[in-house]
């Protein structure tokens, strides 16, 4: 059962309880009051009765001395009769006169000194009675008249109070109704919503007016599909990255794999003289030591992945001398100079990735560069800021590609890469241990004129 039939049935049902607990209870207060009214009123009758009754007995007895009181108060009751009431009166337990119904059994209205009154039904019809002692010897009179007026006013206003109870509960269960699909819309949209959502609409906002628990609600619901869009999206990214990253690791491993397994077997098979054992032996290395550098570039990236460095003071003349004294043999190769200028004492930070930072830096750009250029190393402090630079005059990179650099595997011309050696790793891991070390790198180039990599480190 939904939440508005539960709601309107609810609100129906205690309705009905109140509406007729109360119609009872007035209902029942009308009949006592007329009821009372009734009892006065016969026993204002009685009174009048009574006393007229006393007083002609009392007379009749003074003048005549008789005792035949019988025709006495028939004629005088006859009058009473048409006007619907009856008498009864009683010398004792003996009964003088009665045009009345004789009832059988106690009656409460023939007992004591003082007046009393009773209701009964006579052929399912009520009738009052009056009973008392008179002022005349002792005898007791008794009257009785038609009252069903009350029983058919109890019965005319018990209907009029059911018909009123129906009309009202039909008014009220439209307005409900109505009212109910109102007030629950937003429950509605809300719940659709949600199951757009949960089919993979997550797009989707609910938009629900107001500052009521359900206007606030559908805000803090719209705020959670936010995060939960956000932490989807970032899942996604990260899938995405990671499949990007095995396919292309895939690749770089697969092309030295087919070419160590193609000179394996040429060895093992061909025939083939000494310049061509060394020929296959040579590649062989070279494919060899490829995948030993791959191997060391995703340690490396997988050391970084865990955001913990240990800091110390790294003195910027010894780490401009280490990486130039590592990367000679490529200078050499390449007749490449290097010039450097230390305008900084010191940065904070893990002197082991700082060196793989620089080094990888500065091999991209022996590679970049020409044979016999030159390669400037700098550093200067500005305030708080340590800037590290190394800027080459080669062959730079396209506007378009520098935002891509950061990435794993990306290169700029792949048509070179396995020339120069590069997997397309070095900027990925030299962005990362910036990030560790909360420095920046900034990379700025112009195509066949230079390319210039700017750190800033701030030193706390």
């Amino acid at each position: 059962m939904k939440f508005w039939q539960k709601t309107y049935l609810l609100v129906l049902l205690i309705f009905l309880v109140v509406f007729d607990l109360g119609a009872y209870g007035l209902l029942k207060k009308s009949y006592q009051l007329n009821e009372k009214m009734d009892i006065s009123r016969g026993l204002n009758e009685y009174e009048g009765i009574e006393n007229a009754l006393s007083y002609i007995l009392n007379v009749y007895t003074e003048s005549t001395s008789g005792a035949d009181y019988s025709s006495v108060i028939g004629g005088f009751v006859s009058n009473y009769y048409k006007k619907g009431i009856l008498a009864e009166v009683y010398n004792g337990n003996q009964l003088m006169y009665s045009n009345a119904y004789q009832l059988e059994g106690k009656r409460e209205e023939l007992q004591g000194d003082f007046r009393k009154t009773t209701y009964r039904k006579i052929q399912g019809e009520l009738w009052l009675f009056v009973g008392g002692k008179m002022d005349f010897q002792g005898y007791r009179l008794v009257i009785s008249r038609d009252s069903n007026y009350l029983q058919a006013y109890y019965l005319s206003l018990l209907h009029y109070f059911i018909m009123l109870s129906v009309v009202i509960s039909l008014v009220l269960s439209v307005v409900l109704i109505l009212l109910l699909f109102q007030l629950t819309s937003p429950i509605r949209r809300l719940n659709k919503g949600v199951k757009d959502i949960a089919a993979g609409a997550y797009h989707r906002r609910i938009k629900v007016s107001g500052n009521d628990e359900i206007g606030d609600l559908a805000q803090n619901f719209n705020k959670m599909v936010d995060a939960v869009s956000a932490n989807i999206e970032t899942i996604q990214k990260a899938n995405e990255d990671k499949e990007t990253f095995i396919n292309n690791l895939t690749h770089e491993i697969k092309t030295p794999i087919t070419a160590i397994k193609g000179y394996s077997e040429f060895l093992e098979h061909a025939n083939y003289d000494e310049d061509d054992r060394r020929m296959a032996i040579r590649y062989i290395h070279e494919h060899v030591n490829r995948l030993d550098l791959l191997s060391k570039k995703m340690m490396e990236l997988l050391y970084l992945k865990n955001g913990e460095i240990s800091l110390e003071r790294v003195d910027l003349n010894e780490l401009f001398t280490y990486v130039v004294t590592m990367v000679q043999h490529q200078l050499n190769a390449k007749n490449i100079s290097v010039d450097t200028e230390c305008l900084a004492d010191y940065i904070v930070g893990d002197k082991t990735l700082l060196q793989t930072l620089l080094i990888n830096v500065v091999e991209n750009s022996i590679k970049a560069s020409q044979p016999g250029g030159k390669i400037m190393m700098t550093c200067s402090r500005r305030e708080k800021d340590v800037f590290v630079e190394v800027l080459d005059y080669g062959k730079g990179i396209p506007e378009k590609d520098i935002a891509k650099l950061t990435e794993a595997f990306y290169v700029v011309d792949k048509s070179r890469t396995k020339e120069l050696g590069g997997i397309g790793l070095g900027l990925s891991i030299c962005n990362q241990i910036a990030e560790l070390h909360h420095a920046h790198i900034q990379i700025t180039s112009k195509e066949n004129e230079f390319t210039k990599v700017a750190i800033d480190f701030t030193t706390p």
